[in-house]
């Protein structure tokens, strides 16, 4: 019996054209660099508008930022550039082009940018207005770096913004105080402008504050003046109606219990545990 063979199978033409990857794209160190670092500087401000609103904000506004607008976390330290050939970092360095520079249109429409607006859309409600909120928010942060002291004394001359700041300045060294860096009266036609008291920052004003409400009534420099002024933050118009109108409501109450029974506490009121008599 002659022995049985098998033929081999016949191998399958190879028909099928490899498509070639297409070149990969590359930004100078330099460049993306340039951008991280741009993108930390937006990301520093995005963080202090957020935190402006609600620490000084309306509760309206403060409960629709705290809901839609999350801090944005600090971005990782960026390594230095690592210096190898071509053919050490890249499998295909040979058909690899040169990292793009700052002067050459791809260099940024090469990076893609993925944006999902739908999503992000349905999570914002159709009520905010983001330049309002804007505009808000540089408010908000111009104000709170500044404190005002009203019913100082007033002569409306060119000169009083000098004799303001040299006798705020005098209080604040001798009560070792922070200096504000600058001071004017806000134009209206009241008796005596409210002084508007700059400083550097948030820190500084709740300071200068704080020492000259605890001041007012011991300090010589502010027990001689007869209008007997008084300090306060910066407010927005909101804030002036709720603030006028907790200063009435109190008034009013203590004068008609012929004792102290309530304080102010900010642009509210409360309670005052040890109520003197009214005067």
């Amino acid at each position: 019996m002659l022995p049985i063979t098998t033929a081999p199978a016949p191998k399958r033409k190879f028909s099928e054209v490899l498509t070639p990857e297409p070149p990969r794209e590359f930004v100078a160190y330099s460049d993306f660099k340039a951008l991280l670092d741009h993108v930390t500087r937006l990301t520093g401000m995005l963080n202090q508008i957020r935190c402006g609103i609600l620490e000084d904000g309306s509760s309206k506004l403060i409960a629709k930022i705290a809901a839609t607008v999350e801090e944005a976390p600090d971005l990782p330290d960026f390594g230095p550039p690592i210096i190898a050939t071509n053919f050490e970092v890249y499998s295909d360095a040979p058909s690899t082009p040169a990292p793009l520079s700052s002067g050459t249109p791809l260099a940024v429409s090469s990076l893609p940018i993925v944006v999902d607006t739908a999503h992000r859309q349905q999570s914002l409600p159709d009520s905010i207005d983001p330049v309002l909120i804007a505009k808000h928010a540089v408010t908000l942060l111009e104000k709170s770096t500044r404190a005002v002291v009203e019913r100082l004394p007033d002569d409306k001359t060119l000169a009083q913004d000098d004799q303001d700041f040299q006798m705020l300045t005098k209080f604040a060294n001798g009560n070792s105080l922070p200096i504000p860096t600058k001071v004017h009266r806000h134009p209206c036609s009241s008796r005596f402008r409210p002084l508007k008291l700059q400083f550097d920052n948030k820190q500084d004003r709740d300071a200068f504050i704080k020492g000259f409400n605890k001041l007012r009534h011991t300090d010589p420099a502010i027990t001689s003046i007869a209008t007997k002024p008084r300090i306060r933050r910066d407010l927005t118009m909101p804030e002036l109606d709720t603030l006028r109108a907790s200063r009435k409501f109190v008034y009013d109450e203590n004068k008609k219990a012929g004792v102290t029974k309530f304080i102010m506490s900010d642009i509210n009121y409360k309670v005052n545990d040890k109520p003197r008599p009214f005067q």
